[in-house]
């Protein structure tokens, strides 16, 4: 008999972990991680956007420049889904408006895919 209440309780203490693990790790995280109006700052002096080698490297650099704006590394850690989604659209979001502040053809196009 002491056995099955022991088990009981484990039982019991094991649903609630699962149940209320999930809404804790949810309270501590933004919904939308572009909340916070992060930003970076890109140079691109010494890069010739007349050709398409320095174009490239200025999307590198705007790439690297959104994820850490959104800190899309921090979501290989997140346990939450919301998290996780919300990083990958900042990240989309971000380095969209960058390619469209440039104005520049060559970068739309690399942009696109």
């Amino acid at each position: 008999m002491k056995e099955s209440k022991l088990f009981k309780s484990l039982v019991a203490m094991f649903v609630i972990i699962v149940i209320a693990g999930p809404v804790v790790v949810l309270a501590g995280t933004p919904s939308y991680i572009g909340d916070a109006k992060a930003t970076a700052t890109v140079s691109y002096a010494d890069l010739n956007l007349e050709n398409e080698e320095g174009v490239r490297v200025l999307y590198q650099r705007l790439q690297y420049a959104s994820t850490e704006v959104c800190s899309v590394a921090s979501r290989r850690i997140a346990l939450s889904i919301g998290y996780v989604q919300g990083t990958k659209r900042c990240y989309r979001e971000t380095l969209s408006n960058a390619v469209d502040k440039f104005d520049n053809e060559d970068l739309t196009r690399i942009h696109a895919g």
